[in-house]
């Protein structure tokens, strides 16, 4: 419960901060990942399940993540963007190991499912601090630019 409280949290903070800075490339990572947790909490719902069985909707929504954020990574023009879907791939090989052992524990399952959550969140957090102190450095040099020299 705690660690769903912590995700939830984490999630807003980011979001929160994303949607501020107003860039497009972070803006739609972040809302993807949200919309894809929102989705993943739908599918445990509708599935009856809380990871103690092989859940398809939640595989096929983990695995539309992967494809989304693998489109996201082949248009963008910036190189962070190719970890979402190395992260979104480790967790969809979860969903594989759980269906190749089906006695896997359901802790062990839904840990590997929300563990590398927080890696993209973090990659997303980081490259929009970064994105906004590129932009800070553009407007000073800009504006050191426009001063006429003594």
């Amino acid at each position: 419960m705690i660690w769903g409280l912590v995700y939830l949290f984490s999630l807003l903070a980011v979001l929160a901060y994303v949607l501020r800075t107003g860039e497009r490339e972070t803006s739609f990572a972040i809302l993807t990942v949200v919309t894809a947790s929102l989705l993943t909490l739908v599918g445990l719902i509708i599935s009856d399940s809380r990871f103690d069985i092989f859940s398809l909707l939640v595989t096929v929504l983990d695995f539309g993540m992967l494809v989304v954020f693998l489109g996201h990574a082949l248009v963008s023009r910036r190189y962070w963007t190719l970890c979402l879907p190395a992260f979104q791939l480790l967790t969809c090989m979860t969903h594989v190991m759980k269906y190749v052992l089906p006695d896997l524990w359901p802790r062990l399952y839904s840990a590997g499912q929300g563990f590398w959550a927080y890696p993209q969140i973090l990659v997303i957090l980081l490259a929009t601090m970064w994105v906004r102190a590129a932009a800070k450095a553009q407007r000073e040099a800009d504006k050191s630019a426009d001063r006429p020299e003594p």
